[in-house]
Parts: structure tokens; sequence; C-alpha cells
């Protein structure tokens, strides 16, 4: 399968697409570890931002810019349609996390925190985004269907 990334003329930096990812992290660690899931709402409406808008307003966007200053980490500018997609599908996540939670589903909300986690520190330490790899079968799923 050749990966395949959505495309886009806008650039992000990625130290803090990777520094935000080890936040998402930590905090879905945390609920699974206390058992308590109302933090990953806060993730929801930052993912929201990140997905959905230009991301100004996002907490972890603003902490994490200050955290690679603070580091004085050189910028490595990518393309900003992959990260999109990716904070699309943390959104998509935290949605079903959210509502598997209310519905007293804890082992349901346990399962899909995990697999957040693992993308997330799958992105974070080693820079593999799991975004790029649904995008792929997607689109090979969507020409299949075409034909």
């Amino acid at each position: 399968m050749e990966l395949s990334c959505p495309v886009s003329a806008e650039r992000i930096n990625e130290n803090v697409v990777r520094i935000i990812a080890f936040i998402v992290a930590v905090i879905a660690i945390t609920c699974v570890v206390f058992s308590n899931y109302w933090a990953i709402v806060f993730l929801l409406f930052d993912f929201a931002l990140r997905a959905f808008t230009s991301g100004k307003f996002s907490l972890l966007k603003f902490i994490a810019i200050k955290i690679a200053d603070g580091l004085s980490l050189s910028p490595k500018m990518k393309d900003l349609a992959p990260k999109k997609f990716a904070a699309t599908l943390g959104f998509g996540f935290c949605l079903l996390i959210t509502a598997v939670f209310l519905f007293d589903f804890y082992n349901a909300a346990l399962i899909f925190t995990s697999v957040m986690i693992i993308f997330a520190l799958l992105e974070s330490l080693f820079a593999i985004c799991v975004g790029c790899y649904i995008y792929s079968f997607l689109q090979i799923f969507t020409k299949k269907n075409e034909v």
C-alpha cells in the first residue's frame, strides 16, 4: 500500500504538532488512570478548534508553541492538511469516547481512549501519523467503490 496524505499549501511546525500529541497522550492517560473521562470533553473542543478552524484559539496549540519556543526548537515546517485530518480523527475519537462514557460503557471508553493514546504517542515520539495510514486506506476503499 502506498502511503497517501491530504495536501494543502498551508504549513505547520511539526515540533508543535508533536508536542500537542504528547499533551493529548498525557491527558488521556490521566483520564484512564483516574477513571475520569471529563478531560476528554476538553480534548473534544480543542480537537474541534484545530480540525475545523485555524486553531488560533486552541489552548493546546498555544501551550505547545510556548514549549517549542522555550526549548528553542527550530521549526520543521510540514503540510497542514494531514495534521488537520488527524485532528478531525481525534475529534471523532473524543466524541465517541464521550458518548460511550456518558452511556456508562466504561470498557469501551477505556479501549477507545487507549487507541487514541497509542496514536498520539506514535505521532509524538516517532512522528508516525496514523491519520495518513487511515487516509490512504480510505482512498483505496473509495476507489474500489467507484469501479
